[in-house]
């Protein structure tokens, strides 16, 4: 029978274990050194061994919902496919009463699936936040490039890194001076009222259309 020492001694190996596995996986140590550096954390083996089990479970559940949102996107691209134009306004129009999201998010969620199916934003790279994934998909040619170059396409990569890189490099390369944003974000309000504009005013051309076709039936040409 075993004391309480041999117990120690088994719990102590088992973190042990655990940790030299974690560090040749991808030297999480050195985060948790670093995050809690003045503690008494690494000298405690049952509370580096809890950090490392939560983080397994929260990089597992995590990567769960990456593909969720993944898998999303796709189907709403398959759908979009499927639909006539003005079926899919229709669809867009009603997104909240069909979706648990609303039409802004079923956009993000399409765009996400779109750069990962395009090899954009590689699969094992896509984060497990669609709203930091989506931000990747804004970056333009000369963004997405210094992104990589950065190491920023990644999992983990925060949305405030994405957004950061957006706003130091807002200036295009080619031109000596600097972007208005302001007129920017104006026009971006501007077009965005007249594609909805746009989007009603077909959908009401469509419905008449489709009335006229219910009157004269066989009489249309």
């Amino acid at each position: 029978m075993m004391d309480d020492d041999d117990h120690l001694d088994v719990g102590d190996n088992r973190a042990d274990m655990l940790i030299e596995q974690v560090v040749v996986d991808d030297n999480v140590m050195t985060t948790i050194e670093d995050v809690f550096a003045g503690t008494s954390v690494l000298s405690d083996t049952e509370k580096v061994s809890k950090i490392l089990a939560v983080r397994a479970e929260v990089n597992q559940n995590w990567s769960q919902a990456r593909d969720s949102f993944l898998a999303i996107g796709r189907a709403l691209l398959d759908l979009e496919n499927v639909l006539s134009k003005a079926e899919y306004i229709k669809l867009r129009q009603g997104s909240e009463r069909l979706f648990p999201f609303s039409d802004a998010t079923a956009t993000q969620l399409r765009r996400i699936a779109k750069a990962v199916s395009d090899g954009v934003i590689p699969l094992d790279a896509c984060p497990g936040s669609y709203g930091t994934a989506y931000q990747i998909t804004l970056l333009n040619d000369y963004q997405l490039r210094v992104a990589k170059e950065r190491g920023l396409i990644r999992p983990d990569v925060t949305r405030r890194e994405i957004a950061n890189l957006r706003k130091e490099t807002i200036t295009k390369p080619e031109f000596t001076g600097r972007v208005d944003v302001n007129a920017l974000k104006d026009e971006y309000k501007k077009l965005l009222r007249l594609r909805e504009k746009l989007e009603a005013e077909i959908s009401n051309v469509d419905s008449k259309i489709q009335e006229i076709r219910g009157l004269l039936g066989d009489l249309i040409i």
